[in-house]
């Protein structure tokens, strides 16, 4: 599934290819989205533009202008688990496999959105607005190891579990929380309360550091991703436990473990990344006693 990094890729594409484009007409395949494309879809574009393209966490705002200048309103895109734009500075004579909108643009340009699996999402957003529960993403805000080991000590959670809850943390997903934890030497399966102030500081600056690393190599690909000119994204290459099951660790030679925490593979390694705390002793439950001698 595309994460921050892959999306930040696609904003990025999208504000230079498409703001100030007048739209011409616009085909849909018919076929339902993760929800149905909204009423008079196809009708609400010809004769406006875009006018420029946000990011917010996973979500792409496509600010709009209509024909009669009304700004109210952006195309919210998410690309679910496989869907990708594509921009051809000519129209092709046949659209890929999997298009599902495109936008024909005056200049004879055109833009597809494109989704194997149909978990994406296209519809209409306030212009102004924001997704309901999503919480702020590491690059809109100055992520301390403090606000990091705050969030961290008041969850019972694996810390890879509050990692990935977008409440809290948005735009981290599975590859890059894998990575962070590689990063600073912790166990996917530590309790998050049980981290500690340095751990918490090392976790948010290798959270920093894998973010901004993979937005510089445009992502990672492993089946579908692509940017807007179908190149895949090139950060898989330095992936350092992530998909690597049964490889050594890059950094000692042990093998890399995957377990599945709440339904998600997570990849590390058991020399590396000790589980620690996470096995410290649990609390006595309200109202019981130990008797007396033990521990």
């Amino acid at each position: 599934m595309p994460e921050l990094p892959e999306v930040e890729t696609v904003r990025r594409h999208l504000a230079r290819r498409v703001p100030g484009r007048v739209v011409r007409a616009v085909w849909t395949s018919g076929r339902r989205l993760r929800r149905p494309l909204p009423r008079g879809f196809r009708a609400a574009f010809p004769g406006g533009r875009f006018t420029g393209v946000r990011r917010v966490a996973k979500f792409l705002y496509l600010d709009w202008e209509s024909r009669d200048g009304e700004r109210g309103r952006s195309l919210l895109a998410h690309l679910g688990m496989t869907g990708y734009f594509l921009h051809h500075d000519r129209e092709p004579r046949e659209r890929p496999p999997h298009t599902h909108a495109v936008w024909s643009f005056t200049d004879g340009s055109c833009l597809l959105f494109c989704d194997p699996r149909r978990f994406g999402l296209l519809a209409w957003a306030a212009r102004e607005g924001r997704p309901a529960g999503v919480g702020p993403d590491p690059t809109e805000f100055d992520l301390t190891g403090e606000w990091l080991h705050a969030l961290l000590r008041a969850r019972r959670a694996p810390v890879k579990a509050v990692l990935l809850d977008q409440r809290h943390l948005s735009g981290l997903g599975n590859i890059y929380a894998c990575e962070a934890l590689f990063a600073a030497g912790i166990s996917p399966r530590r309790v998050a309360r049980t981290l500690t102030a340095a751990e918490a500081g090392r976790l948010a600056a290798a959270i920093r550091r894998a973010i901004a690393r993979a937005v510089e190599l445009r992502g990672t690909t492993f089946s579908d991703f692509r940017d807007l000119d179908d190149r895949p994204g090139e950060y898989g290459a330095e992936l350092q436990v992530y998909g690597r099951e049964g490889e050594p660790c890059r950094r000692c030679g042990e093998r890399v473990r995957r377990i599945v925490q709440s339904g998600r593979s997570s990849f590390f390694c058991p020399r590396c990344q000790r589980r620690g705390a996470a096995a410290a002793k649990p609390r006595p439950r309200r109202g019981v006693t130990r008797p007396a001698g033990l521990p």
